[in-house]
């Protein structure tokens, strides 16, 4: 096993119900997917985003790296990871501070000053029980009036104003997931929303400037995040997936819950009550015959019945915990606005309609972009975020060697230390 190659990038999906792992090489042409694994979990190993079974999450973990590792023929010491469950957040701060003496020029100092001064109100607000992950700058303002993107280090003025988007973390779900990957021969690297893996997967730069949400919907969890002028507004997390309609058909037709997700991907139509509105459409008429509790083919349900239980459980998803989510946080109606849907739960039928008729909306699924030599099995909504999450980590990657050698000298004792 050779040394790990510094082009070489790692990065581990963690999800409910399953680990994706990639390994790609980081050329001058773009990325090259030389490696990938996909290992399911067990029911219950990891639920809502959370570790609940340490060990068997361990297990896991290193049979992905080790495959990747025999695959590369490359020593896997470092990984980037997704991260998501109803455990982060995201808020938005605004800060300004007074430029002394008036007038002078705005330096580093005043930017890092006003970074902490936000990141104190985080903690203080959410508690010592949460981590900050990240805060992403959105806009400067100097004296009130000009407005940049851009760190105004250079700049003159007499107050400077900050806004960013700050997300935090249960510390001790985060805590857990690192020790899995540490007992699995690894350590945590990069840590990224997984909302923000699968936009970057998936959504266009215009997009992300008219206004964007993107829904990555999982087996336990929905991650959101939503762009409005190419800054992120808002990120969350929900504790409803695509498995809560697997137990809502198990439960209500009372079949087993192993067979459940084949009848939601066969019979459900989230479009429920748009088709119960079309003149001469029998499909929700429809009979067909699954198992009963027994596990025997022995009883009979509509159509309608399967899609109506999947269009509960997607309008309290999308209309109750979303749009109400938007409509608090100053995000809902912008115009030009759309919809991307993605991860597993996309595949639903005629999810993108009924986005449509809530939302008021366009809406698309998501599918992630095309990397150098990349299985086109990996081309569905379901591996979006771990194909994000290579994009992410490629520019970290640009960007750290960037940097000057002290710089990359205080990253190594970052690492050891």
């Amino acid at each position: 096993m050779t040394p790990m190659n510094d082009n070489i990038i790692t990065v581990l999906d963690i999800g409910t119900s399953k680990i994706f792992g990639l390994s790609a090489l980081i050329k001058n042409t773009g990325i090259d997917v030389i490696a990938a694994d996909i290992q399911s979990l067990p029911e219950d190993v990891i639920k809502k985003g959370r570790v609940a079974d340490i060990e068997e999450t361990t297990n896991v973990i290193f049979s992905v790296i080790k495959n990747l590792q025999t695959k590369t023929g490359e020593s896997i010491d470092w990984v980037t990871i997704g991260i998501g469950g109803g455990h982060l957040k995201g808020e938005n701060y605004t800060r300004s501070i007074q430029i002394e003496p008036a007038g002078r020029e705005i330096n580093e100092n005043d930017i890092q000053t006003l970074r902490r001064e936000i990141n104190s109100t985080a903690i203080a607000e959410k508690g010592p029980e949460k981590k900050i992950l990240y805060t992403v700058p959105q806009q400067y303002k100097i004296d009130n009036m000009n407005i940049t993107k851009k760190e105004p280090v250079g700049m003159h003025g007499n107050v400077l104003e900050m806004s960013v988007h700050s997300i935090t973390v249960d510390a001790n779900p985060l805590k857990d997931i690192k020790n899995c990957i540490k007992n699995a021969g690894a350590q945590v690297e990069n840590i990224y929303p997984h909302s923000w893996a699968a936009a970057e997967a998936v959504l266009t730069e215009e997009e992300k400037k008219l206004g964007c949400l993107l829904m990555d919907i999982g087996k336990g969890t929905t991650d959101i995040c939503f762009f409005i002028d190419g800054n992120i507004v808002v990120t969350d997390s929900i504790k409803i997936g695509a498995g809560n309609i697997d137990t809502d058909i198990s439960m209500l037709l009372h079949t087993p819950l192993t067979y459940a997700e084949e009848i939601k991907k066969k019979y459900g139509y989230a479009s429920y009550p748009l088709l119960l509105k079309e003149e001469n459409n029998n499909i929700l008429s429809q009979t067909v015959e699954i198992l009963n509790t027994s596990g025997k083919l022995s009883k009979n349900v509509t159509v309608g019945q399967v899609s109506q239980i999947v269009y509960d459980r997607i309008e309290e998803l999308f209309s109750i915990r979303i749009k109400s989510l938007l409509m608090k946080t100053g995000a809902a109606g912008l115009a030009g606005a759309s919809v991307v849907i993605t991860g597993g739960g996309a595949k639903i039928k005629d999810i993108t309609k009924i986005s449509e008729e809530i939302f008021g909306l366009p809406s698309r699924i998501g599918v992630p972009k095309n990397l150098l030599d990349m299985d086109i099995a990996f081309q569905q909504p379901e591996f979006s975020t771990g194909i994000g999450l290579v994009m992410l980590a490629s520019k970290q990657v640009k960007e750290h060697k960037k940097k000057d050698p002290l710089q990359k000298v205080k990253k190594i004792f970052e690492r050891w230390f």
